[in-house]
């Protein structure tokens, strides 16, 4: 099952505007190594704003954000709870639960569904303790 990521609309808005204000300014340079590595540095930050999700299946839970993806045993899974730390992660928006597995893993996402989010995992461990 997939979740999007809640995207706060204040993030994109300064995401947006500093990129996409740069490449307009570069555009004007008329020096084209820069233009490219704008319009790269442009896609790059549309392929994690779009291509931000979680995918639950039988026994794995993958972070994908862009073009970074990670595995997670949910049998591993201890414990799911709220924050709002601005750490740096898969997450586009800073109402983030944060998943802490194995003996010192964690990972800070923010489905837009946390309720159902958390319940499918339980459903597959039901020994997470959830403190949403």
């Amino acid at each position: 099952m997939r979740f999007n990521s809640k995207k706060d609309f204040w993030i994109g808005l300064l995401v947006w505007l500093v990129i996409g204000g740069g490449f307009i300014g570069t555009i004007f340079s008329g020096q084209w190594a820069i233009i490219l590595v704008m319009l790269l540095t442009l896609l790059f930050f549309a392929w994690i704003w779009f291509g931000t999700y979680y995918v639950i299946t039988n026994e794995i839970l993958i972070v994908r954000t862009g073009p970074f993806k990670w595995s997670i045993k949910i049998k591993e899974i201890k414990t799911i709870k709220k924050t709002r730390s601005p750490l740096s992660s898969a997450a586009l928006s800073l109402d983030r639960i944060e998943i802490k597995y194995s003996k010192y893993g964690y990972t800070l996402i923010s489905p837009i569904e946390v309720e159902a989010f958390t319940e499918e995992l339980k459903k597959i461990n039901p020994n997470i303790q959830v403190k949403v």
